[in-house]
């Protein structure tokens, strides 16, 4: 009963992870490998003096981009950084700044470039770290919701295992028992057999015994001797 309940179990839950795993996915099989339905990345690139670096980000329609940045070494720490469209149009921008963040909610789905220029420093390198991210709040809503009845259905599956190990621990249990049961029958029936069979064969013996003396006796009590008439008698 309860390995049929934990099976019905393990097989619902299966298909919400499916079910989930497939909401993750856009229609083009875009999948976010850190399990969130949009993409974030963080990393860090060393820009050259007087040079722009531009990182493009695939953005879908009513998402919002959150953009950040943060200068960690190099002379004055100081960078341009902005968000361009599909068309290399600037949608925002920041002037002269060592660290700041953006947020841009995307009309139409495209590729958006997020750009950092060292144009401050000729000649000096500046180190910076970025962090993107890209969701859309209607999938990230979806998505909480589905990970709070997976972490339900995960909570039940969990009550069903334990429901299945007490029941396996009871069982063994009541096989331990049995065994310990059959095992003192198996010596009680032993020591009972040899003690009838002793105690019959000494009975056997003692009315052999005792057959064989009486008649024995019997026979010696009607033992007499033959007298011839011309027998005489001794003086």
């Amino acid at each position: 009963m309860f390995s049929a309940r934990a099976l019905l179990v393990s097989v619902c839950l299966w298909n919400l992870f499916h079910h989930t795993l497939s909401a993750w996915e856009g229609e083009e099989g875009d999948f976010s490998f850190d399990g969130l339905p949009g993409a974030q990345h963080e990393f860090k690139v060393e820009v050259s003096g007087n040079q722009e670096e531009c990182f493009v980000q695939k953005v879908a329609e009513n998402a919002e981009l959150h953009a950040s940045f943060e200068v960690l070494r190099g002379g004055s720490r100081m960078v341009d950084f902005s968000i361009k469209d599909a068309y290399n149009n600037v949608i925002q921008e920041i002037i002269y700044k060592s660290e700041a963040n953006i947020k841009y909610k995307a009309p139409v789905t495209g590729y958006y470039q997020i750009c950092v220029n060292n144009i401050h420093s000729r000649f000096v390198s500046k180190l910076v770290h970025f962090y993107i991210v890209t969701m859309v709040e209607a999938e990230w809503t979806k998505y909480v919701e589905e990970i709070e009845e997976l972490k339900t259905a995960v909570e039940n599956f969990t009550v069903v295992i334990t429901e299945v190990q007490n029941s396996i621990k009871q069982v063994r249990l009541h096989q331990s028992s049995t065994r310990l049961n059959v095992m003192k029958d198996w010596y009680l029936l032993t020591g009972n057999n040899s003690y009838v069979m002793y105690w019959s064969l000494f009975q056997i013996a003692c009315v052999l015994m005792t057959s064989s003396f009486q008649v024995y006796f019997v026979r010696k009590l009607f033992n007499i001797p033959n007298v011839t008439p011309t027998a005489k008698p001794r003086a």
